[in-house]
């Protein structure tokens, strides 16, 4: 388990505002294997069951032409490989390729290094495109997942997941409210991470003329040992040193997740689908 950083101030001083960055310009980036892989390692472990159950549920088989976007470590991208193996292929497209050759990929997977918002991997050409926790780190959000969706082909499906934070506002402990908000407000003033983008995912998918939307919603619990909490303590070390938050406040809050008496909720994960009509 990673351990607290070092601080010598009390309290953190008032920042000046700084420009905007891109997630993975200096927060999160993806060359920092020793760090970033654990941690996105823990947010498969928190997520990968409700995503492969979402997966399923659209009847994901052999043959399907596949595009996972913000591919990351490669975990959905790989289930996808063999779930459409042995003519099916699947693309994983990323800005940062990295992680994805840190485990052994089958054939029928290719990696695609390019930004979500530039590329071109085919208009009307995939079957499903998937795309999981990037549109809420994405300030042009609304703009990219139309794009994803112009790379469905007719009858085909796209799937997004993002998470909304209401489960952390309301927690008995407050610490974690405030380490939670602090994280809120650091990240959306950073990067522009937005923690209310997915909560109305079937209307916007709707809105982009898909049909057969469906929604499902998973609230992962924090407890001593579990993948949230590993991701989530991984996460606020790199975070904390940018964050406004008292430094006792933040080193009760990493005590609270590593107690095993503390049961309380992480952020809920919303998953929506939707499929582009034949007539289109």
């Amino acid at each position: 388990m990673s351990k607290a950083p070092a601080h010598s101030h009390g309290t953190r001083a008032h920042q000046p505002e700084q420009p905007r960055e891109r997630y993975g310009d200096r927060l999160f980036r993806p060359e920092r294997l020793t760090t970033e892989l654990p941690r996105l390692s823990a947010l498969a472990a928190m997520y990968d069951e409700h995503t492969f159950r979402c997966l399923e549920a659209l009847g994901v088989s052999p043959g399907w032409r596949c595009l996972d976007v913000g591919t990351g470590p490669g975990h959905v991208a790989r289930w996808l490989a063999a779930a459409v193996a042995p003519e099916g292929t699947v693309t994983a497209l990323d800005r940062s390729t990295r992680m994805l050759h840190t485990s052994a990929n089958p054939p029928n997977l290719e990696a695609l290094e390019a930004d979500a918002l530039d590329a071109e991997p085919g208009r009307y050409q995939y079957d499903l495109v998937h795309c999981r926790i990037m549109l809420m780190h994405t300030p042009q959000r609304a703009a990219l997942l139309a794009r994803l969706a112009s790379w469905v082909r007719p009858g085909g499906w796209l799937m997004v997941g993002d998470d909304v934070d209401f489960a952390t506002h309301s927690s008995a402990h407050q610490a974690l409210r405030q380490t939670f908000t602090a994280m809120r407000r650091m990240l959306n003033t950073t990067i522009g991470t937005d923690f209310h983008f997915a909560r109305d995912y079937p209307g916007r998918l709707r809105d982009l003329g898909l049909t057969d939307i469906g929604v499902d919603a998973a609230t992962p619990v924090l407890r001593a040992g579990a993948a949230a909490n590993e991701f989530w303590l991984r996460t606020w070390d790199q975070l904390w040193p940018r964050m406004e938050l008292d430094e006792a406040v933040y080193r009760e809050a990493r005590r609270l997740l590593q107690d095993p008496e503390v049961v309380d909720l992480s952020l809920t994960h919303i998953t929506a689908w939707g499929r582009r009509p034949l007539a289109d």
